[in-house]
Formats: structure tokens, C-alpha cells, sequence
């Protein structure tokens, strides 16, 4: 069950969350080499560790990021699923990782992050809300509170609004989850982003005084990344989960030295500019 207290071990003294998102297995490999993954994650770890409230990585390609978080004092968010899904003629359905989140804990991590796909006309949802409880329920038993992270999806031959899609999800996962991980409600990529305003607030009145973070997806840039949420800011969110918006342009430098000038400048300088939103 969340509790502000709970929610205070991945937030700052004003409540809100600030997270640095780099738990990407296979999308990364569009960005980086996979042999600088690791690098990489643990360089972002170094870096913006004193920036954010916390960072999430995963265990596959982040075992140096979450040591050197543990040395830092950084707050670590650690993934439960695998890279992406299975799937079949009744939809996605989630795989979770050999690790449970006790012994996430055991590595590190201050709170527990599953990211679940999910379309409520799915023949396989059901399945999908019995994933996310066991994950909740393991949460609970070791006192770690629960990021969720529900991305909706459309079904072939089935009509699909994504913002109605995100208002029902929130409906089934919001009274299971401790915060949630949330998509931008509109398309960002062909509409106006103030349109997603009324859903905002819906979002908000139907998680109650549960706190929702913006996720980056996709190719949204930065500065249109740094506009979303300041609308969602004023709507009732209480942060951000920032991933490939601040370090994208990661992939058009070909050595390491490069690299790490980019994220110690510019991907920095974004950090702390999204947080000063807060």
C-alpha cells in the first residue's frame, strides 16, 4: 500500500521524483555499441546521480552502474521484467526476470520498476493484472514501493483511443501500484500538446494522492520533452522519468572520449534544467 513515506525514498524533500531512466536492453543497441553499453549506464549513473532523486537501470547491462550507485549514495530503481514481451493472438503478455524483487533489494534498490503492456480489451488482460499483482505483492512483503509502468497498445481489428486506453489501465493498476509510470496521453508527434490537459486532470482524479511521472518515449526531443512536462507539472503530476530525450543524440558520436564530454555537459545541463521544473 503507498504511503508518502514510502514514496519519500525515490523523491526529494519536496515529494517530487526526478528520475534518470536508462533500464533499455535491445533499444539501447540503437544508440550505443553494445559493448560500451555498460560504460555507458555507468557513466550516466556517475554523472547524474547527484542531479536526479534516483535512477533506473536494469541488472543485464547495469551491474557496474548499480555499484557505483551503491558507493554514491544514489537512489536505485531496479527493472522486474524482461526486455520486451511475447506475443501472441491474445496479446502482449509481460515476462519477468529471474530476479526477484528481493533480490533487487539485496542489490541496491530503493523501489521496483515493471513496465507492463496493456490493452483492457486484450483477451490475455486478466493474465497481464495477475502479473502486476505478484510483483505488487512481492513489493509489499519487502517494504519497497512499486513503480508501474503501463504502456497501451492497439489490437488488430479493434478501435483504439490511446487516452481512453491510459484512463481505463489507471483505473485497474492505479489502486495496485505505489506511483506510476505514465505515457504522454496524447500523440505528441501530430497534436497540440495542450489537448492532453482534460486528461491530465482525469489522471490525476482518478489515482487519487498517488503520484504520477511523465516517461520520455520514442523520439520526442528534448525541449518538446522539457514543454510536456511543465503541462503535466500543472496538472498534477509529481515528476518525470527521463530516458532517451536527454542522451538520444548519444548515437552520433563514434568514441568514447565523445561520449563522455556529451553526457557531461550537455546530458547533465538537461538534468538539472528539468529539475529545476520542480
Amino acid at each position: 500500500m503507498y504511503t508518502r513515506s514510502m514514496m519519500s525514498s525515490v523523491s526529494d524533500q519536496n515529494g517530487y521524483i526526478k528520475i534518470a531512466a536508462f533500464d533499455h536492453r535491445d533499444s539501447i543497441k540503437k544508440f550505443v555499441p553494445e559493448e560500451l553499453i555498460s560504460d555507458f549506464k555507468n557513466l550516466l549513473t556517475a554523472e547524474l546521480g547527484p542531479v536526479t532523486t534516483a535512477v533506473l537501470v536494469d541488472p543485464f547491462y547495469g551491474q557496474k552502474a548499480i555499484s557505483t550507485a551503491n558507493q554514491n549514495g544514489t537512489k536505485l530503481i531496479l527493472s522486474r521484467e524482461e526486455s520486451g514481451y511475447t506475443d501472441n493472438p491474445d496479446g502482449r503478455l509481460t515476462v519477468l526476470s529471474k530476479n526477484t524483487s528481493n533480490d533487487l533489494k539485496e542489490m541496491g534498490a530503493s523501489a521496483i520498476k515493471m513496465l507492463v503492456y496493456f490493452n483492457p480489451d486484450s483477451k490475455n488482460a486478466n493474465e497481464q493484472v495477475e502479473i502486476v499483482k505478484k510483483v505488487a505483492s512481492e513489493c509489499k512483503e519487502i517494504n519497497l514501493p512499486f513503480l508501474l509502468e503501463p504502456i497501451t497498445y492497439q489490437i488488430a481489428n479493434v478501435p483504439y483511443n490511446k487516452p481512453e486506453a491510459i484512463l481505463k489501465t489507471l483505473e485497474i493498476f492505479g489502486p495496485i501500484a505505489d506511483i506510476l509510470k505514465i505515457e504522454y496521453p496524447t500523440d505528441v508527434e501530430t497534436e497540440p500538446l495542450e489537448l492532453a490537459v482534460p486528461y491530465m486532470q482525469q489522471i490525476t482524479h482518478i489515482l487519487d494522492k498517488k503520484p504520477w511521472i511523465l516517461l520520455s518515449r520514442g523520439n520526442m526531443t528534448f525541449e518538446k520533452y522539457m514543454e510536456a512536462v511543465t503541462i503535466c507539472k500543472n496538472n498534477g503530476a509529481s515528476g518525470y522519468a527521463v530516458g532517451r530525450a536527454v542522451w538520444q543524440e548519444v548515437k552520433d558520436y563514434k568514441n568514447w572520449n565523445e561520449i563522455e564530454n556529451f553526457v557531461k555537459t550537455t546530458v547533465k545541463e538537461r538534468m538539472i534544467k528539468l529539475s529545476q521544473l520542480f
